[in-house]
């Protein structure tokens, strides 16, 4: 507590104004002026109050169950050797900055990305605890259910395509289901889920589809408007011109539209995209969600979250609950590193509930992240959307007995591009061993004070409760004022 205190309460110095006091100490003549202007007035803004942004719309990648942060941006090679990653360091294509040798393809990508080495999570290090602290900006412990950061963009903001949802989960799974809530704000502020299945569904099945926006079976177009029409020419008594009339009038259009909207229908259409970036992205699940996360965004909506569980059957394994079952998330206690079945304990009972190892899983997300990045560039998407590539957790820097890494709290990597993050920097540090934040110590509370100051939210912006009481759209954060 007392480092957090101290964390928390130091001056930043932002590496620009670090950048900015070397080059005055060496003389001012060693920078062009333009250079040097720039420093200035950067090292400036970094030593005030944090610039809103200029975020129009937020994609999160959130993948579940505890990403290992030595194993993906924070390579620890000093650690001690028998808790030691058995994958090295390699450089990116940003000089002095390394991730881990699982990540080649997003090693490439470093330039575009801001990577926080010093986030930490809830205090109780459980999936259930965690998953809804970076989902809501708010203790899990707090009083009051407080709405999902998608939520309350959606009812602050709007968004963009009247006839798209504002918040959308791709394709909503597991952990996400069970903690996101609309909390105080109306319902309509719940995010859709593409998906019904609570595992999730495989994207990347051809014959998959958005079964919401399917007409029942001799329902046409046609006939559902003349229907809609209908209803209209009926909605004039006292009760359709009341203000619940009215909004309940506002969703039927509102799911109309949906319903018969062509460009509505294009966007989740992934036989749109070409075989190159298919191929690209992956045609696996992962990939798949990756790429309809992007053409979401592309269409207009405010805020999506991609929550990605892998089919096992991409691993040619039955699912969680089947013998020899695997169940294919990140929560790896047990043989992190074995180069196929985990093993352990759950493996030896032929129930292998946390999954395949990082070492399996790792080449699907390296490849269809370093991708979704790339793809965001070259669109021109990444200047106004903000990326945020997240997990509820990091795993502990020592190994247990069955070669696994548990649940940690103390320390874990996040990664942010676009919307005026800084490509290429690396903001905090951990210990040796990867087990505790040595500096800038950052919260999920910080991480969606990032989020509202991005989109141009005041620090001050408060949210009103039924009973008028305004209160704060985070417990207590502050926006990483690094990334600004």
């Amino acid at each position: 507590m007392n480092l957090w205190l101290q964390q928390r309460s130091a001056p930043v110095l932002s590496p620009d104004r670090r950048r900015l006091l070397k080059s005055m100490s060496a003389g001012v003549l060693g920078l062009g002026l333009p250079e040097w202007l720039a420093l200035q007035a950067r090292a400036g803004n970094a030593s005030g109050a944090v610039q809103p942004g200029q975020a129009k719309r937020v994609l999160v990648i959130y993948e579940e169950g505890g990403i290992s942060q030595m194993d993906s941006f924070d390579p620890k090679p000093d650690a001690l050797l028998d808790h030691r990653s058995p994958f090295k360091p390699i450089p990116t294509s940003v000089p002095g900055t390394h991730f881990s040798e699982l990540m080649p393809l997003t090693a490439k990508q470093a330039h575009r990305l801001a990577v926080v080495r010093s986030m930490t999570s809830a205090p109780t290090a459980g999936h259930k605890e965690c998953c809804q602290e970076f989902f809501k900006g708010y203790r899990n412990t707090n009083a009051f259910d407080f709405p999902d950061i998608g939520a309350v963009v959606t009812e602050l903001m709007g968004t963009e395509r009247p006839e798209m949802p504002g918040y959308i989960f791709c394709p909503g799974i597991n952990m996400p289901n069970a903690v996101t809530s609309t909390g105080f704000l109306p319902a309509s502020r719940a995010p859709w889920k593409l998906g019904t299945k609570q595992l999730g569904e495989d994207l990347s099945d051809p014959a998959w589809k958005v079964r919401s926006l399917e007409l029942q079976a001799g329902l046409g177009r046609e006939r559902l408007l003349e229907r809609f029409r209908l209803l209209e020419s009926l909605d004039d008594g006292a009760i359709a011109q009341s203000t619940a009339g009215q909004l309940m009038k506002g969703h039927t259009k509102h799911a109309l539209d949906l319903l018969t909207s062509d460009e509505a229908k294009h966007a989740f259409d992934l036989s749109r995209e070409s075989a190159k970036t298919r191929d690209r992205y992956g045609r696996d699940h992962r990939g798949s969600c990756y790429l309809l996360g992007r053409r979401l965004i592309e269409s207009g909506v405010r805020f999506v979250t991609v929550t990605c569980i892998q089919p096992p059957e991409h691993v040619k394994r039955p699912g969680i609950g089947q013998p020899g079952g695997v169940f294919l998330n990140w929560d790896h206690h047990e043989g992190i590193y074995n180069n196929g079945p985990c093993g352990g304990p759950q493996g030896s009972s032929n129930q292998e509930r946390y999954g395949l190892p990082h070492p399996v899983m790792m080449p699907s997300l390296d490849r269809s992240f370093s991708a979704l990045i790339e793809d965001m560039h070259e669109r021109g998407l990444l200047a106004e959307t903000l990326v945020c590539f997240v997990t509820e957790m990091g795993r502990t820097p020592r190994m247990n007995k069955n070669g696994g890494r548990d649940h940690w709290a103390r320390a874990m990597s996040i990664a942010f591009a676009g919307a005026g993050c800084p490509g290429g920097a690396v903001i905090g540090a951990t210990d040796r061993e990867g087990g505790d934040v040595t500096d800038a110590l950052y919260t999920p509370y910080d991480y969606a004070e990032t989020i509202y100051r991005k989109l141009g939210f005041s620090e001050n912006q408060r949210l009103a409760r039924p009973n008028g009481v305004a209160v704060p759209l985070s417990d207590g954060g502050r926006a990483i004022r690094e990334l600004f």
